[in-house]
């Protein structure tokens, strides 16, 4: 059985935090690799006006990438954390997601 830990951040492209246009990165580590499961440009979901709001989209695609990409290598979670406060300024990250693969 391996396990890992799967985490995303989304960044606005662009100058100003409530463009149109979002980067979401989604990661796999296990420990003896980190990879990247998906980059994606995405409109938002809702508004943004706040990097609040920039993880809250980085969790919803964390979330939709292991349910499916990830499933579909064998993938499922065991447990999850809460969605990290991040400050003005910072990256915005998912809450971090325990998975394993029989």
């Amino acid at each position: 059985m391996m396990f890992g830990r799967v985490d995303a951040i989304a960044v606005p492209i662009g100058e100003s935090i409530s463009v149109g246009a979002i980067r979401v990165t989604i990661y796999l580590e296990t420990g003896r690799t980190i990879r990247t499961v998906r980059e994606i440009v995405v409109a938002p979901l809702r508004p943004i006006f706040t990097t609040a709001d920039l993880a809250w989209h980085a969790d919803q695609y964390a979330q939709e990438t292991i349910g499916t990409d990830l499933a579909l290598e064998g993938w499922e979670v065991i447990g999850g954390g809460e969605i990290p406060e991040v400050s003005e300024g910072e990256v915005a990250r998912s809450a971090a997601y325990g998975v394993r693969k029989r």
